[in-house]
């Protein structure tokens, strides 16, 4: 039989065993199982080098966490309103001409300008009803922002009165009328001469007051200086205008502010 000192560690047991097995010996057998039998005691043992041998790692198993919910946009409180804006009513604005008319509110409650509403009036004071809008949404017939301020303006000075259209941009026309910076119009229940006093009121404009008994409209378009006139005419006649005099208009335009353009009730 084997004999193998306890000392002895499991590389030099295997070893041991493999020389005795490989000796020439007519017991074959008795020696394999031996050395099969030596193993097994070691093991059991737990003695030489298999005894100091690092222990096994214990598998660690992961623990999926749970997915972080995804953080909402901060929504924006709604900004404050203005006591002056929000207090405005919508103008009723038609155009005689195509009888295309809406309701419209200039400006938000909080004092901006509304650009929707802006879109609205633009497509009111075509020149043809129900003109498409371009590819990029921009109305087929635009008109200075500033325009509509200052006649929109007008109407909450005269206790909101509808806006009548007369003429705004006019194909093919050659000034103002053809770049979208003037409006023909009327206030329902303001006489035309009253109208035309008042806009002549307003900085770095032109305003023209139409005089016959068929007319009755104001001319009014934005420039950086003003001037004024008064034509007589007929409709479908065009006779010579006159100027007016204005001895504060160097003055009134140089004391031009943005905040102009507002109704009045956003400077009380």
């Amino acid at each position: 039989m084997l004999e193998v000192p306890r000392w002895a560690s499991f590389r030099k047991v295997l070893a041991l065993g493999a020389m005795r097995a490989v000796r020439p010996h007519p017991r074959w057998g008795a020696y394999a199982r031996d050395a099969g039998i030596v193993l097994a005691v070691v093991l059991a043992a737990g003695t030489g080098d298999a005894a100091h041998a690092s222990p096994v790692r214990e598998a660690r198993v992961a623990t999926r966490e749970p997915p972080r919910p995804l953080a909402r946009p901060a929504i924006r409180p709604a900004p404050p309103k203005v006591a002056w804006a929000s207090s405005l009513p919508a103008i009723d604005v038609k155009n005689r001409n195509t009888n295309a008319r809406a309701k419209i509110r200039l400006y938000a409650d909080d004092g901006t300008l509304d650009r929707d509403a802006l879109r609205d009036f633009m497509r009111v004071a075509a020149s043809a009803a129900d003109l498409a809008d371009g590819p990029s949404g921009e109305v087929a017939e635009p008109l200075d922002t500033r325009l509509v301020q200052l006649a929109f303006r007008a109407a909450y000075h005269f206790k909101n009165a509808p806006i009548v259209l007369v003429s705004a941009t006019r194909k093919g026309a050659h000034g103002k009328h053809g770049t979208g910076d003037a409006l023909d119009f009327q206030l329902v229940g303001v006489r035309a001469a009253t109208l035309a006093a008042h806009a002549r009121s307003y900085p770095r404009v032109g305003v023209g007051i139409y005089t016959h008994p068929k007319t009755q409209y104001i001319h009014l378009d934005v420039r950086e200086q003003s001037f004024h006139w008064l034509d007589g005419s007929p409709p479908g006649v065009t006779w010579r205008e006159r100027r007016l005099a204005d001895r504060s208009q160097q003055r009134r335009d140089a004391a031009y502010a943005r905040a102009l353009d507002l109704p009045e009730a956003a400077g009380k």
